[in-house]
């Protein structure tokens, strides 16, 4: 009985030591590796258009309602969506609805202007960090920029009038700050996007 128990307890340190990270003074190299550990090295991008876009006399057209029906036409042209569109001299309103080539690649999410519908537009590929500075008074904290870049459009890339400021291979950081706690490595996003110079 009592070897069953040491074995188990044994076998719980192994499990602790592994689950506990190494406190060690922060090198780039650490912070690459701390991020590795969490980060695809594609990560899938997407963009949505709301299934209804309307304007009316309270409620003035703007800029993203003009990309919107513009997606819309594309989608509908391409065949992934119908639109019924109906104006009036207080406004306009244009609905649209999935159709069976569309229910495929396409989907819905909730957003801030209704439902809308969602497709993937490209990925988000990461190319590593720079700038990387600990410090200087604790060496386990530091901070970098990640940077990456949207790449490998899909068919839908160019449908997507709503995607803003997703330039293909253009270059973009994220700030990141690098730190240990509670026995782990971890990291904070401080800026998700900004443009890399």
């Amino acid at each position: 009985m009592r070897s069953g128990s040491s074995q188990g307890f044994a076998f719980a340190s192994i499990l602790l030591l592994l689950a506990c990270q190494r406190a060690e003074p922060l090198t780039a190299q650490k912070a690459e590796q701390i991020l590795r550990a969490f980060l695809f090295e594609r990560e899938p991008v997407y963009a949505e258009v709301p299934q209804k876009v309307w304007w009316d006399e309270q409620h003035p057209k703007d800029d993203f309602d003009e990309k919107s029906v513009l997606t819309l036409r594309n989608l509908q042209q391409a065949g992934y969506l119908t639109v019924v569109e109906k104006h009036d001299n207080h406004g306009s309103i244009y609905i649209a609805k999935v159709t069976e080539k569309g229910f495929h690649i396409i989907g819905t999410a909730p957003s801030y202007r209704g439902p809308a519908f969602r497709g993937m537009i490209c990925y988000k590929r990461y190319d590593g960090i720079r700038n990387f500075q600990r410090h200087p008074t604790e060496p386990t904290v530091g901070h970098a920029e990640l940077i990456w870049h949207y790449t490998d459009p899909t068919p839908l890339y160019p449908l997507f009038e709503t995607k803003i400021n997703k330039p293909l291979n253009k270059p973009f950081a994220s700030l990141v700050s690098f730190y240990y706690k509670d026995h782990q490595w971890r990291f904070d996003v401080m800026v998700r996007k900004t443009e890399a110079e």
